[in-house]
């Protein structure tokens, strides 16, 4: 992580869950050099894009989603799984889900069947690593939102 953050256990952690009125866990809200709140999004920007989100700005935060959105353009409209072989997966545009490949939360695309209310994340429905373009088993990645990458 490029930034700072609470150590486990902090006991400032129940002054600031009653300032960001956080409810649950795990959550993760961005605060400033000084002391200005940047976003109380955080998680859903580290799910969706990982620790390139940081450093959380909306122009940055744009960049990255233009980036998924240009990728997602070269992915197939539908594929077929092994997980899911009943029905055909559509890309399809989510605001969040959770991937049933590897079980983590993903925002934004989705190779999803409506039928079944079962979702991919676009790595682990293509099978394929981009930076070797070689096909990849599930074991030895983890998925951060729309981002899978070895352990």
């Amino acid at each position: 992580m490029p930034w700072l953050a609470l150590p486990f256990g902090d006991g400032r952690k129940q002054i600031l869950n009653r300032k960001f009125k956080i409810e649950g866990i795990p959550a993760a809200v961005a605060i400033g050099p000084s002391g200005r709140t940047i976003t109380k999004e955080a998680r859903m920007h580290l799910t969706a894009y990982g620790a390139d989100a940081f450093p959380f700005t909306e122009e940055h935060l744009k960049q990255l989603g233009e980036e998924i959105e240009k990728k997602a353009n070269g992915w197939p409209e539908k594929v077929k799984h092994e997980l899911h072989s009943e029905h055909e997966l559509i890309r399809t545009k989510r605001s969040s889900y959770n991937c049933d490949g590897c079980g983590e939360t993903g925002y934004s695309w989705s190779f999803y069947c409506k039928q079944c209310d079962f979702d991919l994340h676009p790595k682990c429905a293509l099978k394929e690593d981009e930076d070797t373009g070689t096909e990849k088993g599930k074991e030895g990645f983890i998925c951060d939102g729309d981002v899978c990458r070895k352990a």
